[in-house]
Parts: structure tokens; sequence; C-alpha cells
């Protein structure tokens, strides 16, 4: 009620407009029902549009498991994100906080979890961050501010009301201030941790290979940064947020090697210098060419195809790159591995199979599906990583040449 009171208050002299959300989580029958009633009718009065949501949490959270708390949050800002058109406004104070910051301490978080609530999270704002509770009762009380009470929170039944009821007045009595005290630490740890985090990527971006990270790289980085990076790499394979023991598995395997199985059926590999989650084989992968320019997906990567009668300077790095098509079919396509297939090196004029060059180049075999080659149906022309056979090989007499480009986009 102080921030809906407050933010109408402030529409004529910020030019912003105000809606307001109110969700019935159906848990306290005709209790949640009054407090409904109640929003309505001020929200009537003030003339701000409101958007209900009935919601039965328990049978939610019955279904997937979650607590009631973290259910019903889930709902409530989906719910917001549904309905706003701009910033959500949230009314968390300076004591949610603290009280956020001695849970998560309790629990042995670390240092993101004790940054508090964040006063902006993307499009959230939350304006009554730096007030205390007992700051925001005064401020209803003087403007003679209308509100109700939840009953639930007069309950010791759950952990954040007791770390509300009686931590904190313990806390605040043998030290004044506790709660601004917290406010100024939770400022400078998020410093910290958003300076940590932009190293954190800044080491993943440098250590990212086509089908992995650079093990080595992530092995010998400071703790705090390699810790975070594992974590990013993780998340890309849960939807919960990774668990510091199976961390602390993935540090383990840049030392020995091997494979671990994490969170969600994951299984993180090092193997040949590469740290990746592994992911079942795919189908193979196929796709029609076109003559001149061209560019279609390919699996997760994309394949551009330039045909020109025009050769410009090919500088030696690209080499692998080109092949000359003056003897190819023209119903040539790229397609996945398969057995038997097999290719004749440009330089040693060894022919080997497709196996034991993907072996050669250190590429996982989970990721083998994903490389390219190109065929007529009946040899290899090329394959991504290698180049083109040595029959396909570009010489001073070659009159049409096709130039291939693999990129990838993935960060797994």
């Amino acid at each position: 009620m102080s921030l809906l009171y407050l933010l109408h208050s402030m529409q004529k002299e910020y030019g912003f407009t105000l809606e307001a959300a109110h969700v019935n989580h159906g848990l306290r029958g005709a209790e949640a029902d009054r407090d409904e009633a109640f929003v309505r009718t001020v929200c009537e009065k003030l003339s701000v549009p409101l958007h209900v949501l009935h919601a039965d949490v328990a049978a939610e959270a019955k279904k997937t498991g979650e607590g009631l708390e973290e259910c019903g949050r889930r709902i409530r800002y989906a719910f917001f994100e549904s309905v706003a058109k701009g910033e959500i406004a949230t009314a968390h104070t300076l004591s949610d906080s603290s009280e956020t910051v001695l849970q998560h301490l309790a629990r042995g978080s670390g240092l993101r979890g004790l940054c508090g609530i964040a006063p902006v999270r993307g499009r959230i704002i939350r304006p009554l961050i730096e007030c205390t509770r007992a700051q925001v009762e005064e401020f209803c009380r003087a403007q003679q501010i209308p509100f109700v009470t939840d009953s639930t929170n007069l309950s010791d039944a759950y952990s954040r009301n007791r770390i509300r009821r009686h931590v904190l007045p313990a806390l605040s009595e043998t030290y004044p201030g506790t709660q601004q005290a917290i406010g100024r630490c939770t400022e400078l740890l998020r410093q910290d941790a958003d300076y940590l985090d932009t190293a954190a990527k800044a080491l993943l971006d440098s250590a990212q290979r086509p089908f992995g990270y650079d093990a080595v790289l992530l092995k010998n980085a400071h703790p705090a940064l390699r810790c975070r990076a594992l974590a990013a790499i993780l998340g890309t394979r849960m939807q919960s947020k990774p668990q510091l023991s199976h961390i602390r598995l993935c540090e383990a395997l840049l030392d020995k090697g091997g494979a671990v199985q994490t969170q969600a059926g994951a299984t993180a590999c090092v193997y040949g210098g590469l740290f990746y989650m592994l992911r079942p084989l795919r189908p193979a992968w196929t796709a029609q060419i076109l003559d001149g320019f061209a560019e279609f997906p390919f699996g997760k990567a994309k394949i551009e195809i330039l045909s020109t009668e025009k050769l410009q300077t090919v500088h030696k790095e690209d080499l692998a790159k080109f092949l000359c098509c003056d003897t190819i079919s023209p119903d040539v396509y790229f397609r996945s591995r398969q057995p038997g297939d097999a290719l004749t090196r440009v330089h040693s004029g060894c022919r080997k199979s497709v196996k034991k060059l993907l072996e050669e180049q250190q590429v996982p075999s989970c990721f083998r599906n994903d490389i390219p080659i190109l065929t007529d149906g009946k040899q290899i022309l090329w394959m991504e990583g290698v180049g083109c056979d040595a029959q396909f090989a570009l010489t001073p007499q070659s009159k049409k040449v096709m130039r291939i480009e693999v990129i990838r986009k993935e960060k797994e």
C-alpha cells in the first residue's frame, strides 16, 4: 500500500502511468478473499487499473515438488511479467533484504547469495529497498494509508518469519543500525560479485573452443573465476542452479581427466585438453547445396558456400576452406559421417578414415556427428577441420572454386 500510494503521488511529476497487480494464492481462504477485496477497493478509489490472478499454489507446488514460498514467488513474477508493459515495481524493503542475507548466510551461500535483494533486476525495480519495515509502517501512519496484515506474517512456521521476528531484533538490540550496516555491506558485495562475474565471462570467452573449453586454461585460472566459469557451463545443461559439490567434481576433472555425472543427467568430461558437457549422438544431418552463394543451417552450425570462377589470392591458413570444383558432380551435398568414410590428405598423400582423422583432431565422440562432410554420394570431397581430398586440391589451373565456411555460435 505504501508503494502504491507513493507511486500514485509521483505520476504527474515524473510522467508515467501506473497499474497494479494482485495475486490471490488460494492459501488463506476468507482472509485471502478479504485482501483481494481490499485491494480492489483501494485501486478503484485511486483510479488505478488492477490485474488479479487466482492461483492454486498448493496444488501447483504438489505437482512440481516446490515449496509453497518458492512456488508462490514463481507464479507471482510470471504473472507480473505477463501483464506489465514497462517496469515492475515491488515493495521489498531493507528489512526484507537483511532477512535474505541472514537466511543465505546460514545456508552457506556464496558471494552472490549474500548480496541481498538487488535494487534493480532486469525491469524489476524496488523503490523502497533502502527503507526499513519500521520506516514504511511509520510512513503509512503519517500519511494515513490503509493496509491489512497477512496473518501468516505473525507465525513462526516459516524460517523467514523467525528471522524477522527474533533474529533481526536481537541483532539490532546488540548492534543498533544493523539493517543499515547490512545494506552497506550488500552494496559492496554486489560490486565485487559483478566484477568477478565479468572476469569469469572473459575467462570463458578466452577458453572457448569449437567443441568445448580449454581445460588447462580453466585449471590454471583463479579459483574464484574457475568456480564461476564452471557454474556457467553447468548451467547450460540444467534448469536448476548448479550445486557446489558438482562444481568441485568438475574442478577435480580438470586435474585428472575423465567424466563425471552432475545434475539433471548432465555429464562433464575432460578429454584431449577440452572440458565439455556430454550429449547423446544426434542423427545425421543432410543439406543440399546450390550454385553460387548459399547459406543454411547444419545442426547448430551455419554453413556458407561460395562457388566462383574468379579465384582471388588465398592465404595459406585459409586453404582448408577451398576446393577445386572443375571435376565434381553438380549434385553434391553435405552430410554427417558414415561408416567407411575416408579422405586423402593434400600434403601427405596419406589416406585415412574419417574416424581416424577425428581422433587425431581430438574431437569428442559426442560431437563427431556435427562435423559437415561434402560428398557426391560416392566419395568424400571435403571435411570441416581437414579440408578437401587431395584430388580436389586447388592448383594454378583451377577454373571453378568453392569456398566453405562453417560458423559455430554454440556455447557449450
